[in-house]
């Protein structure tokens, strides 16, 4: 789960503008972080690993702008702001809160920091027509800068992400991992609204945890 945990919160910044060193100036991937840029944005997910290893799968919602972003689904709520990170397993009755590091300095030892580093670790390397569960895309191909673009231990080969072919909206991604295991995530429901200075939605308050809670506070 911790390995999924850190392939949707790199999902999540793929959509957040400006995260990843894209090469080219005009495509089906800058297109959508165009348009992301000035919104907030909602949407959908499910996720799946295949059969061949222990089966997993998931589903959730995911509110982000700008560098700030909410992903609710399996149990748990993670939210940032920004500068702080909210990680909370609300049927474990746990919660992290952690400051955002974006120096990388910690980047081969924890994993997790793929989240404020995939600026980092990938590029774009090509794009071009393919096709996503029997329908025609676009599809932009994100390869590794280096060996240390790894979650959870596990180094990741290639991220495929798949876009509608009519419009800028994100279908689906595509994780493929060194070992050859492969996880799916899809996506849906997208709505992109005006941008609002108002980032309660990415925060938790300090009254917002029981008593029964365990509370992990590492700023």
């Amino acid at each position: 789960m911790k390995k999924l945990v850190s392939l949707f919160a790199l999902l999540v910044l793929a959509a957040i503008p400006g995260v990843l060193p894209l090469r080219a100036q005009e495509g089906v991937l800058q297109d959508f972080l165009k348009k992301a840029s000035v919104s907030r944005v909602s949407f959908d997910y499910s996720f799946s690993v295949p059969a061949g290893r222990t089966k997993m799968e998931g589903s959730g919602n995911v509110l982000l702008q700008g560098d700030a972003f909410r992903v609710e689904g399996n149990g748990l709520d993670i939210r940032c702001d920004g500068k702080t990170r909210w990680t909370v397993d609300t049927d474990g009755e746990e919660a992290v809160i952690e400051p955002v590091d974006d120096s990388g300095a910690d980047f081969y030892a924890n994993p997790a920091l793929l989240v404020v580093a995939v600026d980092k670790a990938f590029r774009e390397v090509s794009s071009g027509k393919a096709t996503f569960r029997g329908k025609g895309v676009r599809q932009s191909v994100l390869k590794p800068l280096d060996d240390s673009a790894t979650v959870a231990g596990s180094e990741i080969e290639s991220l495929k992400l798949y876009f509608a072919s009519d419009k800028a909206e994100m279908l689906g991604a595509e994780f493929t991992m060194e070992d050859g295991s492969i996880t799916v995530f899809l996506l849906s429901h997208w709505k992109f609204a005006p941008a609002s200075d108002d980032l309660a939605p990415f925060r938790f308050s300090a009254s917002a945890f029981g008593a029964n809670y365990v509370v992990t506070d590492l700023r």
